[in-house]
């Protein structure tokens, strides 16, 4: 019998992958359901959710704890805040990847935004995560629907008034950890694009049109110039 792909499925998967990417990190990682809610300070990564599902996912790891898996890989004894939340979105964007490959989430999308700092999630899934002397604090909290839902013209007027993150990208790329921990004032990341090449203009992780930046009123803005269908942009999917 196929498990139903539900909020509370896809955070403990998450959960589950995030202890495998710290494993492959540091070595010895394992994690386990916690006794208690989680409590105090931490960074926050919000997910989109794309595919087979919609929604987003919030994920959580607590402040010393973070802290501390920076240490560890980075063998810096202060490592900056840039280097921890980069540390994190990757171990989370990871996390994410593993899930998508998983059979029962075929279809299933995860893109993380930047980390913020934040207090403890409620109504979350929380882990406890230990890695050697790191020791840490996680959660996760699913709010997901099912494609069709955006899909029906009867279900239009309902969704038409929900805000949507709009996120201009210039270029995109990738790096090693070893190679973002190592990042501070100064350094230069080719992103292999030229500048006259057009931005892309994403709702989550879909990508809806192109422009070209240009400023208005003294502000950064875009100017379209390709778009990607109506029906398209309505039932985002990915």
């Amino acid at each position: 019998m196929t498990t139903p792909l539900t909020a509370a499925v896809v955070a403990e998967a998450l959960l589950t992958e995030l202890a495998a990417a710290v494993d492959a990190a540091v070595g010895g990682a394992v994690a386990a359901p916690a006794a208690s809610p989680a409590s105090g300070d931490g960074w926050r990564l919000t997910g989109a959710v794309g595919g087979a599902r919609r929604g987003t996912i919030r994920a959580w790891f607590d402040l010393g704890g973070a802290e501390t898996l920076a240490r560890r890989m980075t063998g810096a004894e202060a490592p900056e805040q840039a280097t921890i939340t980069a540390l994190l979105r990757d171990l989370w964007a990871q996390a994410g990847a593993a899930l998508g490959a998983r059979p029962e989430f075929a279809g299933v999308t995860l893109t993380f935004g930047t980390a913020e700092p934040t207090g403890a999630p409620d109504k979350a899934l929380v882990y406890d995560l230990r890695a050697g002397d790191v020791t840490a604090r996680v959660a996760v909290l699913a709010e997901l629907v099912t494609a069709d839902a955006w899909a029906g013209p009867e279900n239009l007027d309902v969704v038409l008034d929900i805000d949507l993150p709009l996120v201009v990208r210039f270029a995109r790329t990738t790096m090693s950890i070893r190679s973002l921990s190592t990042l501070g004032p100064g350094s230069i990341v080719d992103m292999e694009r030229s500048p006259d090449d057009p931005v892309q203009i994403l709702v989550g992780d879909r990508v809806i049109a192109r422009g070209e930046v240009v400023v208005v009123g003294g502000n950064y803005g875009v100017r379209i110039t390709d778009l990607t269908s109506p029906a398209e942009r309505v039932r985002l999917e990915a």
